[in-house]
């Protein structure tokens, strides 16, 4: 099938919608795609860094380390050296904080956006599929003698869009599990690496507070 038996067979304003879910789709997957890269810290080669930072230059080598890192798990650790000289359990409470206010919406951002649009475009599917038939039953209604040319496009409206509909999703759903594996790993992670950080704080203890920089200088 040709490119415009294609187009006419679904209509201007479903290809249209079509168009938009894809170009929408592929975006969102590729903008999770890279957060999920800019989130990722191999924990064990981290804290490795860490400890070694920590041991030839103190709590501010380490402090220091930890601004240019990227991932989620340096961010534990900056809260961890911006509040140890509070106690333990100071640490403990600004750490859970800092992952149930900042980083868990950050994991979870733009999942529930492609949840809906597995929704969605089985929906749109639906709706054109309806569309058609009720096209195709009108002007069988309102003829005695029915071309069955006549009724082609209305037919091929109604199973193209529920067929791209339905192209649209399955995919979806294969990449949001994927996504979402991905997510609770990092949050297995962010458990861990609270662990680590805490399990730290006695030896912090040893430093004196690094000099912090106010965020909005940075």
């Amino acid at each position: 099938m040709g490119i415009s038996n294609f187009i006419q067979a679904n209509g201007p304003v479903f290809l249209t919608l079509f168009a938009l879910l894809s170009i929408a789709s592929i975006t969102i997957i590729v903008w999770r795609i890279w957060l999920n890269i800019n989130a990722h810290t191999d924990l064990s080669m981290f804290l490795k860094r860490f400890d070694d930072q920590l041991e030839t230059g103190g709590a501010e080598a380490a402090f220091r380390m930890c601004e240019v890192e990227t991932g989620l798990i340096p961010k534990l650790f900056l809260a961890t050296l911006q509040t140890y000289p509070q106690g333990k359990v100071a640490t403990r409470n600004a750490l859970v904080n800092l992952v149930e206010l900042e980083l868990l919406p950050r994991l979870n951002f733009l999942l529930p956006l492609i949840l809906v649009f597995i929704k969605i475009a089985p929906m749109v599917g639906l709706l054109g599929t309806v569309w058609g038939m009720i096209q195709a039953f009108g002007k069988i209604a309102g003829s005695t003698k029915v071309n069955p040319s006549d009724l082609a496009n209305d037919i091929g409206l109604a199973l193209f869009t529920t067929a791209e509909g339905l192209l649209i999703a399955i995919p979806l759903i294969f990449i949001y599990t994927i996504l979402r594996e991905k997510v609770n790993g990092f949050e297995l992670d962010l458990q861990r690496g609270m662990q680590a950080a805490l399990a730290r704080v006695p030896r912090l203890m040893q430093f004196p507070q690094p000099t912090l920089i106010d965020p909005g200088m940075r």
